[in-house]
């Protein structure tokens, strides 16, 4: 299957999902990350505004917040993303295709030796792949900066595959959170 094929696949599925899987599944994927030693550890994280019944990271986001961590979401900037750090949820304005972002006010500064990042995702394999939107955001900023990141990605079943394909620029992630557990990679 080609990417895009994947792509419609998983749209499609998610399109069909219930307020209430979406709202139960999100529930158990954040609870398994919020468990993890490195979130525990971190004192900053990067995350994401979920949208279009992605699993539901705001609750994460206000929980992190609560837990005294450094929080900063992505912005579009054109062709490339930036990182803003938040205070709060009320932070997050509209972009133009209906993701919330951080204002473009403070921007993240990555630490040399670990940066822990939830990586948005459609499709995702057992070797670490990742099918994105297809803009390439999130491996661009990763092959432009040389810190070290923990990639972590929430995914529900239906978008876990045994194989996917891969092109030479894609970057793997390192963690794959499903309701039915972690994934180390």
């Amino acid at each position: 299957m080609k990417k895009e094929e994947i792509r419609q696949e998983i749209r499609e599925q998610k399109a069909s999902l219930s307020k209430e899987v979406i709202d139960l599944q999100s529930s158990i994927i954040r609870e398994q990350f919020l468990a993890l030693r490195e979130y525990k550890e971190c004192s900053q994280l990067i995350l994401y505004a979920a949208f279009n019944q992605e699993v539901n990271t705001l609750p994460l986001i206000r929980q992190a917040l609560l837990d005294g961590k450094k929080v900063a979401l992505p912005r579009v900037m054109k062709e490339t993303i930036e990182f803003y750090y938040i205070n709060s949820i009320s932070d997050l304005e509209e972009s133009a295709f209906g993701i919330p972002e951080p204002e473009p006010v403070d921007i993240l500064q990555l630490e040399k030796n670990f940066n822990l990042i939830l990586v948005p995702g459609l499709a995702f394999d057992k070797q670490g792949n990742r099918i994105g939107y297809g803009k390439s955001f999130y491996d661009r900023y990763f092959i432009s900066h040389e810190e070290s990141f923990l990639k972590i990605c929430f995914a529900y079943g239906f978008q876990v595959y045994e194989e996917i394909p891969f092109e030479a620029h894609d970057v793997k992630i390192d963690i794959l959170i499903t309701k039915d557990g972690v994934l180390r990679i």
